[in-house]
């Protein structure tokens, strides 16, 4: 119930130990703070549940990835991993795609001429057009009406969804007079609904041209793959509202946790001026427009990228639910239990991590400097059997954007002003909203 609650986890490990339990709301909470706790729970299927009391049962939005049984999220899962490959993830179909994106960025920074701007506002846009290419292969003008309101609605949500966290643990809180009112949460039904209709006019349009051989985007793979399910197996649970659903999700948490990522880079760079040269350097070094195939070339702009990913970590906490009675770390953990895993403890566990709150990104190079080494204790995106099946993109397009901005732009604080890294938490561990000033090298 803390500002940053897995601060407090963090310091009741030191009195409690890696693995405790706490009481909230009635119910039993385990936390686990440790690389090794982490890594067993997550490895075992009992633990691929979510609360039933979650925070997308207030926006009445059943999400099959974070709201669902474990059998639909299962089979959506590994949906969308297949889908994404075909589509091109991993390849240059969906790179040539964001390089196109990162143009119109770059060229919306360079409009400024080097005054303070905050980038956020022509970043979100960016990021949710390349998940628009991806989920319904469409582009939008930063101007354009709908991605204005697709990006409003997605700022209300997740805005909604960090006020009312509280719910996964004291649910019959919504029930008091006027609390609903206090929190918003009207507004964010609203939001989402109107996310929602946009995505149905987008289905019933793939739906009127929808040719099986000439996939274009993910709604295209879902509702080939649907109505072949479906006649194999009518107990399959691919539909068009979880494809809507689905959508929704992809849309948003495809687009939220690199924006914060890409934030926190371009933050970091202005505050740190000798690690922006150093990259800029390296940028330099590969010659021409840096690839994400160039990814393995440029160890000391990985160091970075993977510094930053584990000092501010973007998504703190894993919340999961047992699914039957299991163990872990020697203490039994019965069905139905809320487990969180605490990343933010495990990143800044100072016997795993030298000085874990300074910004160190030769902790990741190997000691000739010459490739980057990754830790046992390093999980921004999770572990196990739950990890971020966007993984891979979230690392293409944080790469592909923050060599983009160093290649054209030298990035400092406006006059006067000095880095504080105040944050705050929605669904993301997000900065408070700045101003840089991006100017131009060329």
């Amino acid at each position: 119930m803390s500002k940053f609650s897995f601060l407090t986890f963090q310091e009741l490990n030191q009195k409690y130990g890696e693995v405790f339990s706490l009481n909230l709301g009635g119910q039993t909470l385990v936390v686990l703070n440790g690389t090794d706790s982490i890594k067993e729970a997550f490895s075992k299927p009992e633990f691929v549940g979510k609360p039933s009391n979650n925070v997308f049962d207030i926006l009445a939005r059943k999400s099959p990835f974070f709201n669902s049984g474990v059998d639909v999220w299962s089979e959506h899962r590994r949906f969308v991993l297949h889908s994404m490959r075909d589509l091109g993830l991993g390849h240059t179909k969906i790179e040539s795609h964001i390089q196109d994106e990162i143009n119109h960025f770059i060229d919306t920074l360079r409009d400024y001429k080097g005054q303070p701007v905050d980038c956020s506002a022509p970043l979100r846009p960016s990021m949710a057009n390349n998940m628009a290419a991806l989920v319904f292969g469409e582009r939008y003008e930063y101007e354009d009406n709908e991605l204005k309101t697709l990006v409003r609605n997605y700022e209300e949500t997740t805005r909604v969804i960090g006020r009312n966290s509280y719910k996964s643990f004291f649910p019959w809180m919504r029930h008091v007079p006027y609390f609903s009112k206090l929190k918003d949460i009207e507004k964010g039904k609203m939001a989402a609904e109107e996310t929602k209709n946009i995505f149905r006019k987008k289905l019933m349009q793939h739906e009127e041209t929808l040719d099986p051989n000439n996939i274009r985007d993910y709604m295209d793979a879902y509702l080939v793959e649907m109505k072949s399910r479906k006649e194999k197996n009518t107990n399959t649970s691919l539909s068009e509202s979880m494809l809507i659903n689905s959508v929704v999700d992809l849309y948003q948490a495809g687009s939220d946790t690199v924006v914060t990522a890409v934030l926190w880079s371009v933050y970091t760079a202005a505050a740190y001026q000798d690690v922006q040269r150093r990259v800029q350097r390296e940028i330099a070094d590969i010659g021409g427009r840096p690839q994400f195939a160039d990814w393995q070339r440029m160890p000391y702009t990985r160091a970075v990228l993977m510094e930053i990913m584990r000092w501010k970590t973007v998504a703190p906490l894993s919340v999961k639910c047992t699914v039957e009675d299991t163990t872990v770390g020697g203490y039994n953990i019965p069905k139905g239990t809320t487990v969180l895993g605490n990343r933010w403890a495990v990143h800044m566990n100072p016997k795993h991590w030298e000085d874990p709150d300074s910004f160190i990104p030769e902790r990741f190079l190997t000691k000739d400097g010459l490739s980057t080494q990754k830790s046992a204790h390093y999980m921004p995106f999770s572990v196990g059997k739950r990890l971020c099946p966007g993984e891979s993109m979230a690392y293409m397009e944080v790469f592909l954007y923050f060599v983009a901005i160093l290649q054209n732009f030298n990035i400092s604080f406006p006059e006067g002003v000095k880095p504080t890294y105040d944050a705050y938490l929605a669904v993301t561990y997000c900065p408070k909203p700045f101003k840089l000033c991006f100017t131009s090298r060329n």
